[in-house]
């Protein structure tokens, strides 16, 4: 069975010094390999066939007979590495906090295991009868997350 950080490897060997940056490898029990790859400005057709040659070249049809795809990470998908934090900068994203809560924010910065956000919430306030919109910055550890996805 073909490994998933034998992919990788090679993989990080071709985009090594573009803008490309992978994202996950998985293979399946039967063999079925993705490979999700992104760059900032989204990526193409040509590049994912390029990456897809790179792989064929380095892994024998006859010792491993396996399907490839290679793609870009979907829309409705989990962040997984920091270069994909950095391209969402500055957008909304919906955060699942390990505490089960869930909050729509825009992602104000990424680094070093920690994201921070920024939210406005209806929250009691002193001499008002209604709830009132207030305004949130907040830092969150990336392992407090359960997960972070753009939203659309």
């Amino acid at each position: 069975m073909i490994s998933a950080s034998d992919i990788a490897r090679v993989v990080e060997q071709f985009i090594g010094g573009s803008d490309l940056f992978l994202v996950e490898v998985t293979v399946s029990p039967a063999n079925e390999v993705e490979v999700l790859v992104d760059k900032p400005a989204g990526l193409n057709v040509e590049e994912c066939a390029a990456i897809s040659r790179a792989v064929e070249a380095a892994f024998d049809r006859e010792k491993e007979d396996y399907e490839l795809t290679i793609g870009s990470p979907g829309l409705g998908r989990p962040l997984k590495v920091p270069q994909q934090y950095q391209k969402v900068l500055g957008q909304e994203v919906e955060v699942a906090l390990g505490s089960g809560a869930k909050l729509v924010a825009t992602l104000t910065g990424a680094a070093d295991g920690k994201i921070a956000v920024r939210y406005v919430a209806l929250e009691a306030v002193e001499g008002k009868k209604r709830r009132q919109p207030v305004a949130h910055e907040q830092e969150l550890l990336l392992d407090k997350v359960k997960w972070v996805k753009q939203v659309f």
